[in-house]
């Protein structure tokens, strides 16, 4: 489908993928600002009280993504918002779960010793 611009607004395809990336982005910002890297937790998942918190903040990364992005597609009219969020925070979701896997096979405490 073609999209069109009404008075200077993109909408159509554009428009939904402009929404579509936007919120995906700010569920990265929202990790980004909330944790730390994948590979950090990687090296301190043989830690259980790290691990614990690491899963409490992806849980607050997850919420606010959700909420904001709920807003956004009142605001917007539009399912895409809700879409992208949901598509970046289930992989930061799955890809935090793994690392703190990796480091809970390895032992890993800290990337100082790794034990």
């Amino acid at each position: 489908m073609p999209s069109e611009s009404v008075g200077g607004v993109v909408t159509g395809n554009q428009g939904a993928a402009i929404l579509f990336i936007a919120s995906a982005t700010n569920a990265l910002d929202v990790f980004s600002a909330t944790n730390s890297s994948p590979w950090t937790a990687e090296n301190f998942g043989g830690d259980t009280e790290k691990v614990a918190s690491l899963r409490e903040y992806v849980t607050h990364a997850v919420i606010l993504t959700g909420v904001t992005n709920i807003v956004g597609a009142i605001i917007a009219g539009s399912i895409w918002p809700i879409v992208g969020a949901i598509a970046a925070s289930a992989y930061m979701w799955w890809l935090y779960e793994r690392a703190i896997q990796r480091g809970i096979d390895s032992g890993s405490m800290d990337w100082h010793t790794g034990t």
